[in-house]
C-alpha cells in the first residue's frame, strides 16, 4: 500500500496487485479512506492464501452476457465449426440471455442455474432444448473458470432434465430408400443411394468431388476419399476432425458411374452434387424442395392425400407436410450401419466408415443391431440389389 498526494492537497492510499497472480494483468485501486485500503489489501493477500481469485473478492461486475460477447470473440469463432456456431447462437439468444444475461458471474450458482431450468421448463421448452442450453452453458464456464474469472463451474453436476428417448434406431429397410428414390429424377436419386447404403452425412455427401469418387482412369474407387464436409456453406474437416475413406459399394459405384456419364463425363474438379449454378447445396433448401415432397409421394398423408396444404391451412395429421411417414435425412445413415452390421462388420469397422470417433458410442447406439445380427448374415450388395428388384419400376420424378 502506498500514500500519495493528489493535486488538490487531499492524501490518498493505492494498493497496487496482480489480478490473478504474476502472470496476470497488474492492477491498482485508489481509496479515501485508510481503512478502507487495508481492508482491500487484506483480502487480496486472503483471496491469494484460499487460492482465490483476486477478481472474485474484490467483485468482478462482468455480467453473463458481456462474458458471452467476450466467450465468442476469443473462443467460439476460432475453433467451433460455423454450423456449430449458427446452432449455439440460437440457443444462447432464444434460452440463455434472456434468462441469465443481467446475472453478474460472481452470483451465479447452483441455485441460480436450477432456478434457470425452472423457467425455462415454464416457458415450454423441451427436455432436449433445455438440456442442450445447460450442455452450452457448461461448456461457456468452463472457460470463465480457465480464464479465472470464477472458481468452480456452477453448471457442473446440475441434473439433466430425464428425457425418454426409444430403445432403438429407426433404420428404414432398403425397401423404404428405393420407394423414395425410385420417385426421384436420377441426381437426388444418386444422393440418397449415397446416404443411405454409404454413411455419409449430407454436408460430406454435398462436398464430394469427382475426384474422390473416379480414380485417375474415370473408374469408380475402391474407397471414397472423404477429406471435408460443408458447415453453414463452409469447407471444414469432417466431424471427427480427420478425413476417411469408407468402401464403395458396387450397386453405389454403379448409380454414380450412370449419374457421371448422364452428365456428359463433367470435369472431376466439380462437385458430384452441385446447386443449379455449379456451387454447394443448402441443406434446408434440398429438404424443403426435395426430401419431404420424396416423403410424401412414397407415404402421402390419408387426411389431405399428400398435398400438405388443404385451402392453405396446414393438415392437421402431418403438419403440414404431406407425408405419413416423415423422417430426417440424417437418420439414412442408419440404414448403412445396419447393413455393414448384418453382413457381420464388426464395431471398429462399423465406426471408421461411419466417421464415428469413439467406437463405444456406435456400440451403444447400434446395441439390438448387433445382436439382432447374431442370428443372420445379409451382403450389403445383395440387400440393396434384392430392394430393388422387389421396387416397382418408375419413370424417374414420376410420382408414383
Amino acid at each position: 500500500m502506498q500514500r500519495v498526494k493528489t493535486g488538490d492537497g487531499k492524501t490518498r492510499y493505492r494498493v497496487r496487485y496482480y489480478e490473478n497472480g504474476r502472470a496476470g494483468a497488474r492492477r491498482q485501486a485508489t481509496f479515501d479512506r485508510l481503512q478502507d485500503a487495508q481492508f482491500f489489501e487484506a483480502s487480496i493477500r486472503r483471496a491469494r492464501q484460499l487460492g482465490q481469485l483476486a477478481s472474485e473478492v474484490v467483485g468482478s461486475e462482468q455480467t453473463v452476457e458481456s462474458f458471452l460477447e467476450e466467450w465468442w470473440e476469443k473462443y467460439a469463432k476460432a475453433y467451433l465449426k460455423p454450423a456449430t456456431l449458427s446452432s449455439y447462437a440460437y440457443a444462447i439468444d432464444r434460452w440463455v440471455v434472456p434468462y441469465l444475461g443481467q446475472v453478474r458471474l460472481r452470483d451465479l450458482s447452483r441455485e441460480t442455474v436450477d432456478t434457470w431450468v425452472a423457467a425455462l421448463r415454464s416457458a415450454g421448452a423441451g427436455a432436449p432444448t433445455v438440456n442442450r442450453a445447460l450442455g452450452i452453458f457448461q461448456g461457456v464456464m468452463r472457460r470463465a473458470v480457465e480464464w479465472r474469472r470464477i472458481p468452480a463451474n456452477p453448471v457442473v453436476g446440475a441434473p439433466r432434465v430425464p428425457h425418454v428417448r426409444s430403445a432403438s434406431i429407426d433404420a428404414h429397410e432398403p425397401g423404404d430408400v428405393e420407394l423414395i428414390r425410385a420417385r426421384l429424377p436420377l441426381e437426388e436419386a444418386t444422393l440418397i443411394s449415397v446416404l443411405a447404403y454409404e454413411g455419409l452425412r449430407i454436408g460430406e455427401a454435398f462436398a464430394l468431388h469427382w475426384r474422390d469418387v473416379l480414380d485417375e482412369r474415370q473408374r469408380p474407387r475402391t474407397r471414397l476419399r472423404l477429406r471435408a464436409g460443408l458447415s453453414d456453406q463452409q469447407l471444414v474437416t469432417p466431424k471427427s476432425g480427420r478425413a476417411r475413406s469408407p468402401e464403395l459399394f458396387t450397386p453405389v459405384a454403379k448409380d454414380l458411374v450412370e449419374l457421371y456419364l448422364a452428365l456428359g463425363r463433367p470435369d472431376v474438379r466439380t462437385l458430384v452434387f452441385p446447386n443449379s449454378v455449379g456451387g454447394f447445396q443448402r441443406r434446408q433448401n434440398f429438404r424443403q424442395r426435395v426430401w419431404i415432397p420424396a416423403l410424401a409421394k412414397a407415404w402421402p398423408c390419408g387426411s389431405c392425400k399428400g398435398a400438405g396444404k388443404v385451402e392453405k391451412v396446414k393438415c392437421a395429421d402431418c403438419d403440414g407436410k404431406g407425408t405419413a411417414r416423415y423422417f430426417r435425412l440424417h437418420d439414412l445413415r442408419h440404414t448403412c450401419a445396419t447393413l455393414l452390421i448384418y453382413e457381420g462388420r464388426p464395431v471398429t469397422e462399423v465406426a471408421a466408415h461411419l466417421g464415428h470417433s469413439d467406437a463405444g458410442f456406435t456400440a451403444r447406439v447400434y446395441a439390438h443391431v448387433f445382436d439382432d445380427a447374431k442370428h443372420r448374415r445379409v451382403k450389403i450388395a445383395d440387400a440393396i440389389v434384392a430392394a430393388r428388384n422387389r421396387t416397382p419400376r418408375l419413370e424417374r420424378g414420376a410420382d408414383g
